[in-house]
């Protein structure tokens, strides 16, 4: 006669100990994970708009020290990015210099302009759901500094050149709270900054460098050892 092998088996609070202890390591991966992935999106953020530091720099250079053009003023259709009074915009001027498409070329295809490979596209940036009837600009040029030369500029290392800036469907994490009208318009200033890193945002300055700026305050992002947005010195302004 042949014994037969006893059988193994779980108990019903062993297999309840088994999915506690998964469940803890799930718990414990996915912030890390979800802190890795935002920490992913904030570097090419960085590294994006410092390109767009560069390239400015090289246009100023080769027209007198002066800065590309705004590009209109509110929120700007596809059609529109290629009017004859935007040819001069920061969007249409800076881009070819690195050998990409300027955002008037984006007419034909919207949906491209949201896509990996466009230089206006921000992965950590909550676009609108329907967002190929206007170009909705994650980032823009300061505004303030309209008209004003960049060689002009007393501390071009602590004034803001461009700046993430708050969408329509992105919470308020500005300073100020920030406007809601024309959110995604291609120029920024302080009140429509905003933070997309755990309360911090990304400005790039006028000498080219970019940072991460904490805006979860007033006093960071609004204090001018840290951000200069408005040149106030006449002699600068008048410049």
């Amino acid at each position: 006669m042949k014994l037969s092998a006893p059988k193994c088996a779980f108990t019903l609070v062993e297999l309840l100990v088994v999915i506690s202890i998964i469940g803890l390591l799930a718990g414990l991966a996915i912030p890390a994970i979800s802190g890795g992935l935002l920490q992913g999106k904030k570097a090419e953020s960085l590294n994006l708009m410092k390109q767009f530091g560069t390239l400015t720099l090289t246009y100023s250079t080769d027209n007198n020290g002066a800065l590309p053009e705004e590009g209109g003023e509110g929120l700007q259709s596809f059609s529109a990015l290629g009017a004859p009074s935007n040819a001069t915009a920061w969007y249409n001027v800076l881009p070819p210099l690195a050998g990409s498409l300027e955002a008037s070329n984006y007419r034909t295809k919207p949906s491209s302009f949201y896509e990996k490979g466009s230089l206006f596209y921000l992965k950590a940036a909550k676009y609108p759901k329907n967002k190929t009837a206007s170009a909705y600009f994650a980032f823009g040029i300061n505004s303030q500094l309209d008209g004003i030369r960049l060689i002009a500029l007393r501390q071009p290392s602590r004034t803001a050149l461009f700046a993430e800036a708050r969408l329509p469907d992105e919470i308020k994490l500005t300073p100020t709270g920030g406007k809601s009208d024309s959110l995604g318009q291609p120029k920024v200033r302080d009140s429509r900054f905003v933070s997309r890193y755990n309360g911090s945002g990304i400005v790039t300055f006028c000498d080219g460098h970019s940072e991460s700026i904490r805006a979860a305050t007033q006093t960071d992002a609004l204090n001018t050892n840290n951000v200069i947005w408005q040149q106030i010195d006449p002699a600068v302004a008048g410049n």
